[in-house]
């Protein structure tokens, strides 16, 4: 009857031990799913901000292009050219805004990002110099403040990857 019981006491501690180390296990991996898509989406944000302002730049300096070369004359092979890779600058630039928008969850950097695209857009609309160096200097700023913003977002490391430090 003792070696029963004995018998039974160890099945039971084995069955226990089991049941201890499948949740401990579970609980791991959900853990490191988590992470995983938190590392993820970091890299996707720090992507998205850099992609953005990046292309933002180079329309911004299509602007510049395109409104120098309308100045000169308007008709010209050169100002149509400028024209047109300023349009496929500012498509880049909206598709790199809609990526940004995918993966933010800050409705600061939205507003940042949107407001930099516009001012960008309205460079070539400038009536003079002064008024083109005014916008340019606008437009750098608000890229400058979701530069910012971004940084200080990419540069806040989420609670589960800094648990692994």
């Amino acid at each position: 009857m003792e070696s029963v019981v004995t018998s039974l006491v160890a099945v039971l501690g084995t069955l226990l031990g089991a049941t201890a180390t499948y949740v401990f296990q579970l609980r791991t991996a959900r853990q490191a799913r988590r992470t995983a898509r938190e590392e993820r989406l970091w890299q996707e944000r720090l992507a998205a901000y850099t992609a953005f302002a990046a292309a933002l730049t180079d329309f911004r300096k299509s602007q510049y292009d395109r409104w120098h070369r309308q100045r000169e004359n308007p008709k010209s092979p050169e100002y149509l050219t400028a024209r047109d890779h300023s349009y496929a600058q500012r498509a880049t630039a909206t598709s790199a805004l809609f990526r940004l928008l995918l993966v933010t969850n800050s409705r600061e950097l939205e507003q940042l990002a949107t407001t930099a695209l516009r001012l960008t857009e309205e460079i070539h609309d400038a009536t003079d110099e002064q008024d083109r160096a005014h916008r340019g200097q606008q437009a750098g700023d608000a890229l400058h403040k979701f530069t910012e913003a971004a940084a200080a977002s990419v540069q806040q490391i989420p609670d589960q990857l800094r648990a692994l430090e």
